[in-house]
């Protein structure tokens, strides 16, 4: 396991922890993100990282995908 930000462009992962504070739980709940979400990351590289999830690309800040604590998807 390790956080969402070192994740390579085009892999799939599924959130297994989110070590944050309520605020940032309530708004990633609010983006869809939850323990046990399917993610695919699109872009990791210079500024946000950006993933889909349930037909959505969202954005957010490294900080915030460092508390995301993922698994790759074995399929």
């Amino acid at each position: 396991m390790y956080p969402l930000a070192f994740a390579k462009e085009g892999e799939e992962v599924v959130v297994k922890r989110i070590d944050a504070g309520c605020g940032a739980m309530q708004r990633l709940a609010s983006m869809g993100i939850n323990i046990g979400s399917k993610l695919k990351v699109i872009r990791n590289q210079n500024g946000p990282v950006i993933i889909l999830t349930k037909g959505c690309n969202i954005a957010m800040g490294k900080g915030l995908a460092m508390k995301i604590i993922v698994e790759k998807l074995h399929d």
